[in-house]
């Protein structure tokens, strides 16, 4: 036998000791794995089968957005319910709804489960420290609006309704206070946050604004911090819940303004030393027939440290500090005219002498009457939406006086879609009402490079009707070899205009191709009046296609 110098060769068979046994083994302990697999399976199989019905279930509500918005428009948003007047502007169902809704909200917490007239006094106050938070959280609204992606209309309605809420609490927390006898006019206590904030709200009155928006803005700012200091004052030192309201509402506006300052250096190129901006300023003048010379409007044509995305509609507060003695404590929102598909150089804009830095600057024209003049400049923005003109086949255009500036950059975008194929639109029509010829002097320009952007494969999408109210001899008169500009005599029947576009005949279609007429795109940035008569004829047409959109920045009439 062959040996490998093993001494005790393995044996054939496997022979345990009697004291030895396996581990229990129990088939409980496969259970956890196998069924944490199945639910690993059915999460995953429900997860996919969860994503393709909320597909298919936004997909379905896309559809029906058109009819919830028509809806909307029709029943809600447009119909009138207070018209507007000296004191107040225009409530539709859907404000006068949302504003009983935030009184009944707040009258409903200052009441519920009281023990006491006095207990409901000492809650009305912390609750409007609790409305000024929001008002309290920026120093301006346009920022802010930015911030929360809405209108600054919306902000602005919002920021005053939270502020004339507030008030009227603090207003019942005070009589509250004094039938109570617990009141005292010593500057530590309530006296000076109440009159300040009274102050605040008398000041709010839009004759203030109208009256002079720089002064006007600093002083609401300054009552605001003094409401702030004298409510600290006034609050009990063991109080926690209302001093962290007033905490929150500061906290805000300091990560707010940080946020401002620090978007106002990068943008104006302040951090890497590019230098900052610079204002070239042309004038428009008018000689008259006495040969007095008029200036009518100036351009402004900002050289930016380098580009800024700037989408149509929007607009930009401008600080120029060395135009005058106090223009230094002036900024003023001007609306961008230029605008390009990708980052500017350069951003343009029409201004109209009206009042404050405005005024400031047409003072320059007698010195820089046949050049221009430079300024350093800053620049806060582009603030502001922009409206969504990509699902529209026509648009139509109302503008008035000066506001033709809000609706140029509108117009180059459309252009601009159509000569790419990147928009749907197919027509545009522009209505200008001036009170006189001499007003689109200043806009000729920017009227010029519209039509001639307008001229790919002879598209001729565009057309200008101007109405001048009074000084022509005719009233039609037709102007270039298209005759895509028409000067008319008078007011524009606004009604019959929109009857005529909304029914899509002015939209060129080629011959034997049926086409669908397509939704209808109304713009408007004119005078208060008129944007309520226009709101008015638009809610007629809604059913058809027609949608109306107030463009995001109205400048001042002049």
């Amino acid at each position: 036998m062959l040996s490998l110098g093993y001494k005790n060769p393995l044996p054939r068979t496997l022979t345990l000791h009697p004291s030895f046994s396996f581990p229990p083994f129990s088939v409980h302990l496969l259970i956890p794995m196998s069924m944490n697999a199945l639910a690993i399976y059915a999460i995953a199989a429900g997860g996919i089968f969860a994503g393709l019905f909320l597909i298919q279930t936004l997909s379905i509500l896309t559809n029906w957005t058109n009819l919830f918005s028509v809806l909307a428009s029709r029943h809600l948003t447009l119909p009138f319910v207070v018209h507007r007047n000296r004191f107040w502007g225009l409530w539709s169902r859907a404000s006068v709804l949302l504003h009983t809704s935030y009184v009944a909200v707040n009258v409903f917490l200052v009441l519920f489960r009281i023990e006491s007239f006095t207990g409901a006094g000492h809650r009305a106050g912390e609750l409007a420290l609790v409305n000024l938070i929001f008002p309290l959280s920026a120093t301006h609204l346009s920022f802010l609006a930015d911030l929360l992606g809405i209108t600054w209309h919306t902000c602005r309605r919002i920021h005053r309704a939270a502020g004339w809420m507030a008030t009227a609490l603090l207003a019942f927390h005070i009589i509250v206070a004094v039938q109570a006898q617990h009141f005292n006019f010593r500057l530590a206590n309530i006296s000076q946050g109440a009159a300040s904030l009274g102050v605040l709200a008398l000041f709010s009155i839009p004759w203030f604004r109208r009256w002079s928006y720089e002064i006007f803005l600093r002083g609401h700012q300054i009552l605001a911090g003094l409401f702030v200091y004298g409510t600290w004052r006034h609050l009990p030192t063991k109080s926690s819940s209302p001093k962290l309201y007033l905490w929150i509402a500061l906290g805000l506006l300091g990560l707010t303004s940080c946020l401002q300052l620090v978007t106002l250096l990068y943008q104006n190129g302040l951090f890497v030393g590019r230098g900052a901006p610079r204002a070239i300023i042309s004038f428009t003048i008018r000689k008259s027939k006495e040969n007095i010379l008029t200036t009518t409007a100036a351009q402004i044509r900002i050289l930016l440290p380098w580009p800024v995305k700037v989408e149509a509609g929007q607009y930009i507060n401008l600080w120029i500090p060395l135009a005058s003695l106090w223009s230094w404590t002036q900024t003023h929102p001007f609306t961008v005219t230029s605008w390009s598909q990708g980052r500017q150089d350069t951003m343009e804009l029409l201004i109209q002498p009206h009042r404050g830095l405005s005024v400031e600057l047409i003072r320059h024209a007698s010195v820089a009457a046949e050049s221009s003049v430079s300024f350093l400049a800053l620049f806060t923005g582009p603030h502001g939406t922009s409206e969504d003109v990509s699902q529209y086949k026509s648009a139509l255009l109302i503008t008035s006086g000066f506001r033709v500036a809000a609706a140029i950059p509108y117009l180059k975008k459309m252009i601009y879609g159509y000569n790419t194929c990147t928009l749907q639109i197919r027509r545009l029509h522009l209505v200008w009402q001036v009170k006189s010829i001499d007003m689109t002097t200043a806009a000729q320009g920017l009227l010029n490079n519209l039509l001639e952007d307008d001229i790919i494969d002879e598209g001729y999408i565009l057309n200008i009707s101007i109405y001048v109210e009074n000084g022509l001899a005719h009233n039609k008169t037709p102007f270039g070899k298209h005759e895509r500009v028409c000067l008319y005599q008078g007011v524009p029947d606004y009604r019959s205009i929109i009857s005529l576009e909304a029914s899509g005949d002015q939209i060129e279609r080629l011959p034997n191709i049926r086409d669908e007429q397509g939704r209808m795109l109304v713009m408007v940035s004119t005078a208060d009046d008129l944007r309520d008569h226009i709101q008015e004829i638009v809610r007629g047409y809604l059913h058809q296609g027609v949608k109306l959109s107030e463009m995001e920045y109205q400048p001042n009439a002049g």
